[in-house]
């Protein structure tokens, strides 16, 4: 893969471990390692950030709230979400946006990126 010394682990112990730009912290990719779970060996792959012709477009916009753990604002979510429903792509999180924002804000505060 080119570039890999640019992309790091975001959540080791994570069900999918995404692989995120060190120096932007856009999420590239996220890969399920784990033998046991269902989806085994699928890799959920951004094709939306290619230049090439014939990638898929976007259809939504997944783990929205996992912005917070890289520093966003969590009084900044309703903005952003409504901002992706503006353009055509449907804001998803695993859990209820509410629930996702306070995971994602304690991930932040533990790891030092969010203060406040």
């Amino acid at each position: 893969m080119a570039n890999e010394d640019k992309l790091e682990l975001v959540e080791p112990s994570a069900a999918i471990q995404r692989h995120a730009c060190k120096e932007c912290g856009t999420h590239m990719y996220g890969r399920i390692p784990s033998e046991n779970h269902l989806l085994h060996g699928l890799d959920f792959v951004h094709t939306e950030l290619s230049d090439d012709d014939g990638w898929s477009a976007a259809e939504f916009a997944g783990f929205v709230s996992s912005v917070i753990e890289s520093g966003t604002h969590p009084s900044d979510m309703d903005g952003i979400r409504a901002r992706l429903r503006e353009i055509g792509l449907e804001p998803y999180d695993c859990l209820s946006p509410p629930i996702m924002h306070l995971l994602a804000t304690h991930a932040a505060k533990a790891s030092g990126v969010l203060t406040d």
